[in-house]
């Protein structure tokens, strides 16, 4: 079981369980993948959002397909079911 942990530049915490997989998609490396992410949920990014957003986490619940934001100002970690970091995917 994983779960998104996000911090916010003001401090707030909100965790998002991920279930069992993921996919992560970054704007630098998979450039396609990220575009066709946009399309599907039919953003357009304007100047100031597409400086700040730099990836989707990807996952599945029982009834939907959810992509959750990543922008530059927050922290992001991928925790394991104890609480360990799995993987940090804060934009460096």
């Amino acid at each position: 079981m994983f779960v998104l942990r996000r911090v916010t530049s003001e401090g707030n915490e909100m965790n998002d369980c991920l279930g069992e997989r993921y996919h992560k998609v970054m704007q630098e490396t998979q450039k396609e993948e990220f575009e066709r992410a946009l399309k599907v949920l039919d953003w357009k990014l304007d100047g100031i959002q597409a400086q700040e957003l730099y990836g989707f986490i990807i996952y599945w619940t029982s009834d939907q397909m959810i992509h959750s934001p990543l922008y530059r100002k927050s922290m992001y970690f991928i925790m394991t079911e104890s609480g360990k970091t799995f993987d940090n995917i804060t934009y460096k």
